[in-house]
Formats: C-alpha cells, sequence, structure tokens
C-alpha cells in the first residue's frame, strides 16, 4: 500500500526477523527493480524562486540507488534516540550526502566547501528555512524539532537537493552498497515496514514480530510488482 508522506519507488524489501524471549534481531534486504534516479529536472521549488543555471554534469556518475533510501520500522519501539549533529557539505555543485536520517532535535550543518557562493533553503512542511547566501569556509546550521522529511535545496544552483529524514522512530537506518540492512533486539509486537527513496518515495506493509521464533516479510514497490525471471 503507498503512503503519501514520504514520496515514489521500485525496489522490493525482504526482511528476515529471529526473536529470542520478547525481542529479536531483524535482518532485511532491499532489492531494486530498475533504476530509480532519473536525469535531473528542476526541482518545482523553483516555479517559486529565480535561479541561475544548474550546475552540468551531476547526474552523468554512476549511482547507488541504496545511498538514497531509508528503511524503518514504526510501531512499538524502545526510547528514541538521542540528538546528533551531522554534517551536509556543499562540495563539487552538489549536497554530499544527498541523504541524512537525524532523530528529533538533532543539528544538520551545512559548510560550503566551494570556490563559489551556496545558498541552503527549505519549503517543506515539516521545517522550512532560508539561511542566505555565504562563500567557501563559512557554515551554517539549523535544528530539526519536528518528524518529517525535509526538501533542502541551493537557491543559486537549481540540480542541488538533498533530503533530510527527521524521525522519532528507534528502528531506521540507511541500507549498506548490496540492499542490506540489520537491527537488533526488536521488541515483540505489530509493526509497519516503511521503504522511502529519496526519488521514488515511500511505501508500506505490515509485520508482526514474534515473542520468539522467526517472521519474515516481503515488501514489492509498486506492490504488483513481480521479480523478473
Amino acid at each position: 500500500m503507498k503512503t503519501s508522506i514520504l514520496a515514489p519507488c521500485l525496489l522490493a524489501v525482504v526482511i528476515s526477523l529471529s526473536g529470542v524471549a520478547s525481542a529479536g534481531d531483524v535482518t532485511g534486504h532491499a532489492v531494486v527493480m530498475k533504476r530509480l534516479t532519473k536525469k535531473a529536472l528542476i526541482p518545482t521549488a523553483y516555479n517559486l524562486r529565480g535561479t541561475v543555471s544548474p550546475v552540468a554534469g551531476a547526474d552523468t556518475e554512476p549511482v547507488n540507488e541504496f545511498d538514497r533510501m531509508v528503511v524503518m520500522l514504526q510501531g512499538r519501539t524502545k526510547t528514541p534516540r538521542a540528538p546528533e549533529t551531522l554534517v551536509l557539505e556543499q562540495r563539487n555543485g552538489r549536497f554530499d550526502p544527498d541523504l541524512v536520517i537525524v532523530p528529533v532535535g538533532s543539528t544538520v550543518q551545512f559548510p560550503n566547501a566551494d570556490p563559489i557562493f551556496h545558498n541552503v533553503f527549505s519549503l517543506s512542511r515539516a521545517q522550512s528555512f532560508d539561511l542566505g547566501f555565504y562563500p567557501k569556509g563559512q557554515s551554517r546550521a539549523v535544528k530539526f524539532t519536528k518528524e518529517g522529511i525535509v526538501q533542502v535545496y541551493c537557491h543559486i544552483h537549481a540540480n542541488m537537493y538533498a533530503a533530510i529524514v527527521v524521525t522519532s522512530n528507534t528502528f531506521y537506518v540507511k541500507p549498506a552498497a548490496d540492499g542490506t540492512f540489520s537491527w537488533a533486539n526488536v521488541p515483540a509486537g505489530h509493526y509497519r515496514v516503511i521503504a522511502w527513496h529519496k526519488v521514488a518515495g515511500n511505501f508500506q506493509t505490515e509485520l508482526d514480530v514474534p515473542e520468539s521464533g522467526t517472521a519474515e516479510v516481503t515488501i514489492r514497490v509498486p506492490l504488483d510488482a513481480e521479480p523478473k525471471p
């Protein structure tokens, strides 16, 4: 079932869980059915703001789709993770990394490492801001106090786009380069498994984690997609 919280993805997430007593370990595998990231387009945010021509060449490099993916469990979770401070750098005409996951209350720093001016802004409902224009060697920071997806752009360069996933979930992870991921000590209970991709979006399925034994769940996006033989 597709939801409208986050944004569209062709992947399959396969998760196996083994539990001891009332908690289990979760291991999973995200499988991308086809390339999700297309040639970069000027984001809709630029319909509202003037901009110069994009920095060239950003969409010619190979893309690892798992770098742009988040998997989360929503349901019975432990105490939320403590706030963190992360760095989202402006380098070579792009944001690096272009996807970060942070607990609610965390701070993200935006240093400019390019020999040109950049700007960082967001029109997202979860948190909007505009850090203005600043040169190489300077940095700005934003504290994120609400859950949601924060879409981040540069006012000068239309192809610069990053996403910040702000969550109160205990269990969240970016898959490894081969699509694998894991969590330890997941309490028994009912969960939603959410797979979100920076370009393709958000999809979910239901999952019951038993007090002992193993549970398995598969989510294909779109839901009627089947692996090719």
